[in-house]
């Protein structure tokens, strides 16, 4: 747009300059005519022209046209109406200001429906990112760690993703840090509505306290997910370690 718009403005400033132009030629060729009639009157008058020497002479009857008769002689010297050469000028000016005005209004933001609009009434509504719903979790504790598994769906309003991770972190009974681990999803891509369930073993020594669940992309981005547990399997936590 920036670009059609300087466009626009470097076409109307060279319609200007040859406007200008042609004006002042037109102006030069009518001061010259101007004084190439005042030149041709002086002489006819007898009078010296303007920058030139004046020369005296003694006076000389001529007769012009001796044989010619008396109307021809009068309409030798008769006035002659000229069209005015101004509106030839002015019909030039209103062509090029019909021009330029014309360039303008093909380049206003007006003239033309944005682009986003068409687009959009064109193109139907693609489905957004949703997020996840968590729809059952459980644990065992095993002599080598902690075995974490569950069930996850994506809402029927969703878009589908693929390669999801879900991940884990334990911590201690102070709310330290111990141990963490992740695993793919057992379905590699979930469709709007689909469940897959998933297992996360996690390999850690001491007293776990609590644990966090979380989801991600393969390439480690975070996905938001939302608990959807039943009121039972909320109650069961108390069970957790």
């Amino acid at each position: 747009m920036n670009t059609l718009l300087i466009g626009v403005a470097g076409l109307s400033l060279a319609l200007a300059v040859g406007m200008a132009i042609v004006i002042a030629r037109l102006l030069r060729e009518d001061r010259e005519r101007s004084e190439a009639r005042v030149a041709a009157l002086s002489a006819l008058a007898g009078d010296p022209v303007p920058g030139q020497r004046n020369i005296t002479a003694p006076p000389v009857d001529l007769d012009l046209r001796p044989d010619a008769p008396d109307h021809e002689s009068a309409a030798l010297f008769a006035h002659r109406d000229e069209p005015s050469p101004w509106a030839r000028r002015f019909a030039i000016v209103a062509a090029l200001a019909v021009v330029v005005a014309a360039a303008l209004f093909a380049a206003s933001p007006g003239s033309a429906p944005p682009s986003g609009t068409a687009a959009s009434s064109a193109s139907p509504e693609t489905p957004t990112f949703r997020p996840l719903e968590l729809l059952a979790l459980r644990h065992s504790r095993e002599a080598q760690g902690l075995t974490i598994s569950g069930l996850v769906q994506n809402p029927s309003s969703g878009a589908p993703v693929s390669r999801i991770v879900a991940t884990a972190i334990v911590f201690g009974p102070n709310g330290d840090f111990l141990a963490s681990g992740r695993a793919p999803l057992d379905l590699s891509t979930l469709a709007a509505g689909d469940e897959s369930p998933f297992v996360i073993a996690v390999p850690v020594e001491g007293q776990v306290s609590r644990y966090r669940i979380g989801f991600r992309t393969e390439a480690g981005a975070v996905l938001a997910h939302v608990d959807r547990r039943t009121p039972d399997a909320l109650a069961s936590r108390q069970g957790e370690p």
